[in-house]
């Protein structure tokens, strides 16, 4: 790799992907439930998501989860960046 040490980038959208996994369900799974393809899901997953973006592939997990009889994902929490928590008072952290 020509000398140069590679920077990780950090996993975007971890809740998103927790509860795919938690549910046992396969990305293109659900990228098929929200009538995408399933590079396109995996594009999108490594922005974060807007609200209403994360909000449709989550609904598309629980439909997806309880039609395969697979256990329901938690309601995820919300992933903070070190920028969003610089701005966060301290008791939402506990």
């Amino acid at each position: 790799m020509n000398g140069r040490t590679q920077k990780k980038r950090p996993m975007r959208n971890q809740d998103v992907r927790a509860a795919i996994e938690g549910a046992g369900l396969r990305y293109w799974w659900v990228a098929e439930e929200l009538g995408i393809a399933s590079g396109t899901l995996s594009n999108h997953l490594r922005k974060e998501l807007p609200p209403e973006e994360r909000e449709a592939v989550l609904t598309a997990v629980r439909r997806l989860a309880e039609r395969l009889g697979a256990p329901a994902p938690a309601s995820p929490r919300r992933e903070m960046t070190l920028e969003t928590r610089s701005t966060v008072s301290a008791p939402i952290w506990q």
